[in-house]
């Protein structure tokens, strides 16, 4: 059995398209899709579309698919109240506010945001050989905050991790890719599919199983056009859009470690 995962696709449809060609030749029989699904890149619709037609397909909610439905936003600027007592989160505040305005708008004309409201916040799965899986965005207890990354201390991740009740986790957020073992689970972050840490280069993972085989993990690189996509985030006048072109062309994630 092979599954197919994917995280944080932020609307990217090009990148998604290169892991899924990328896909076509190990024969996946289902996919998972680990949440941040829409917001920011500029095909929120048509990546749910592509998702809905993948074999076996099992999504989850990550936290910017929550500020989508919500109009939540992350810290520090969460409400109006908290950016407004800091002149510096005005800006911040607005331009996310219009992003999510404009993603929930290209969802409703679509006929899609009620899938993205029916989505779990965890998976669960048992491959071929009885090995218990366990899909989350961030962790086992929250869609954001701390998450699976190869820099985050051993402890803090075990702590992370206790009481999941999986042999093995995989979540995104981070935009990490992360092949990690704590306290004897195996933590594993397929990367960014649409916002990846190293620009125009899609990340996915392939879990493998059989019976006494056990489990085989490989991250996967798929290399995308970000400059295509950063032109369309222009042409189709998304707002925030220096700050969406940031993430797609490295700054970003050259200038901080936090994760959108």
């Amino acid at each position: 059995m092979r599954l197919g995962i994917v995280a944080d696709i932020h609307g990217n449809e090009v990148a998604l398209r290169a892991v899924l060609a990328d896909a076509a030749d190990f024969g996946i029989d289902r996919w998972w899709a680990l949440g941040d699904l829409v917001l920011f890149g500029p095909r929120p619709a048509e990546v749910l579309s592509i998702l809905s037609g993948l074999p076996g397909l099992a999504a989850l909610s990550g936290n910017t698919d929550r500020y989508v439905l919500t109009d939540e936003q992350p810290q520090p600027h969460a409400t109006a109240a908290d950016a407004s007592a800091d002149t510096g989160l005005v800006e911040r505040f607005g331009a996310m506010a219009a992003q999510i305005g404009w993603a929930r708008g290209a969802l409703v004309q679509a006929g899609l945001l009620g899938n993205l409201a029916a989505l779990p916040d965890k998976l669960r799965t048992t491959l071929p050989g009885g090995t218990k899986v366990l899909g989350v965005h961030a962790s086992p207890a929250a869609d954001e905050g701390p998450g699976i990354d190869p820099r985050i201390p051993d402890g803090e991740l075990a702590a992370l991790l206790s009481g999941c009740a999986a042999d093995v986790v995989v979540g995104g957020h981070t935009h990490a890719p992360t092949d990690r073992v704590v306290d004897g689970i195996r933590a594993l972050n397929p990367g960014s599919t649409g916002l990846p840490r190293t620009p125009g280069v899609a990340g996915w993972l392939l879990l493998s199983a059989a019976p006494g085989d056990g489990v085989m993990a490989e991250l996967r690189s798929v290399p995308f056009d970000a400059g295509a996509v950063i032109r369309e985030v222009h042409e189709r006048r998304l707002p925030n859009a220096g700050f969406i072109a940031s993430l797609l062309d490295g700054t970003h994630w050259r200038s901080s470690s936090r994760t959108p």
